[in-house]
């Protein structure tokens, strides 16, 4: 059995903070673009009042803004303890609702279990809670909370409201909520209106992009961030984040076999990891449709390799970027998008093909179970006997098949994160109030009477 992790250090990691914060954010606003402008919006505003007032020196403007730019993460998930459903639902981002508070609650954990962030987004646990300036000398997280929250308001007010101006109090807002120091360098750095008609002629972009640009992280939060990357497509699909998963350790196993350079591994490993971002944009029924498709549907889900490409241009080189939108394609020319033929179709863009398939064969997906050894390599001795598939590459997978899973299964634990932590005090805060529920019940309850237990045992004897 190869050794992946020795395969991974010939392997660059070529996607910089800067590009994944913004490969990020169209992923995200395939589920809900609102939130993502509002989240922009208020990034924006956020960096431009603490321009005029700095943060205290365990804050840093850079996390701010990545804090602002996730900070509704949680409104990208559907939730099934309210009933939630993120492209459905009319965002009301500052309701007193739990289901509202669960979201800021579910963004704060994912945020330090997940990304580089870590401690940093503790304050969103407490993100629809007033000013308190006690708290703030403790927990210096707070500061970051609270000019997110106030140009949060802002921002919904200014969409709201597209005809009038900001109050002259800005307090009307969400009186008790805003700390009056960031009020007074929003008022000023807003003077003459100049933040809200940037906003309003969206060129606040620019900026927030420039700002993302200047972040630099060191190699393992760098990683960190990768990972999040792929572990957002679980928003949509988890077969979606696993196949990908999966597909990456394929194409690696692949790529070593057949002794690829460094730079020839480093286009094919990551284009085989962003290969199906593009399956954001894919409406959920059809990828998680336990059937076969109904062919205008398939016409939908084949058009992901084009949605994958918009999502990555412009963060990714050309070759990464051809190899993505090339992984359907057959050698024979029955493949999509352009049905391109083997003369088209270099070495690397047949191998992602070849680990492509041989995932989507191996793994268990909405449509079917896992296929056994003997089916999964049955199918990819046809499709290479018909001329779809390089024969120099699928011998790999005939012949080490075997070898070729359990490095797969190495895998999954270099790339996944452990997203337990997450749910669990997720879960916890949800059901945290279940034991007071209880406890009162049971103090309210008198003891039963004999009538009581007769009138019981009746019952369940229906």
């Amino acid at each position: 059995m190869l050794s992946l992790e020795k395969g991974m250090e010939q392997v660059q990691h070529v996607l910089k903070a800067d590009d994944m914060a913004n490969i990020a954010l169209k992923m995200l606003a395939c589920i809900n673009k609102e939130a993502v402008l509002h989240s922009v919006r208020t990034a924006y505003l956020a960096y431009k009042t603490v321009c005029v007032h700095p943060m205290n020196e365990n804050c840093m403007p850079e996390k701010l803004v990545m804090l602002a730019i996730f900070h509704t993460l949680g409104y990208f998930r559907e939730d099934i303890h309210f009933n939630y459903f993120p492209h459905e639902a009319n965002l009301e981002y500052f309701s007193n609702e739990k289901s509202t508070e669960s979201k800021y609650v579910f963004a704060c954990y994912y945020l330090e279990y997940m990304t580089p962030l870590k401690s940093d987004a503790v304050g969103l646990q407490n993100f629809l809670e007033p000013y308190n300036k006690d708290l703030r000398q403790y927990v210096y997280q707070e500061e970051y909370k609270d000019v997110i929250y106030l140009c949060a308001r802002i921002s919904d007010y200014i969409v709201k409201n597209p005809d009038k101006t900001l109050p002259e109090d800005l307090n009307e807002l969400a009186p008790g909520h805003f700390d009056p120091e960031y009020v007074k360098a929003f008022t000023e750095a807003n003077k003459d209106n100049v933040l809200i008609n940037t906003i309003r002629a969206d060129a606040h972009i620019d900026e927030v992009t420039r700002v993302i640009s200047s972040i630099q992280l060191p190699q393992e939060a760098n990683l960190m961030l990768e990972k999040m990357l792929i572990h957002l497509l679980d928003f949509k699909s988890t077969t979606t984040m696993k196949h990908s998963i999966n597909t990456s350790s394929y194409a690696l196993s692949l790529g070593l076999r057949m002794e690829l350079n460094s730079k020839d591994l480093t286009t094919l490993y990551n284009a085989a990891f962003l290969h199906d971002f593009g399956k954001m944009a894919t409406p959920q029924r059809i990828l998680e449709f336990p059937g076969k498709l109904l062919p205008e549907d398939m016409g939908i889900m084949r058009h992901h390799v084009n949605h994958s490409k918009r999502i990555l241009n412009g963060y990714v080189d050309d070759e990464i970027l051809q190899t993505v939108y090339t992984h359907h394609e057959k050698l024979n020319g029955k493949g999509y998008p352009r049905h391109l033929k083997g003369e088209d179709l270099n070495k690397i863009q047949r191998i992602l093909t070849v680990a492509d398939i041989t995932s989507a064969l191996n793994d268990s997906r909405s449509y079917k179970g896992e296929f056994s050894r003997e089916k999964t390599i049955s199918i990819i001795r046809d499709m290479t006997d018909r001329g779809e598939l390089d024969p120099s590459i699928t011998k790999f997978i005939i012949e080490d098949f075997d070898e070729i899973v359990k490095e797969q299964q190495v895998f999954q634990n270099m790339l996944s994160i452990d997203f337990s932590t997450v749910v669990v005090n997720y879960n916890n805060y949800i059901y945290e109030d279940v034991d007071l529920w209880v406890e009162n019940l049971l103090n309210a309850t008198t003891p039963y009477s004999d009538d009581d237990i007769d009138e019981l045992e009746d019952l369940e004897e229906l």
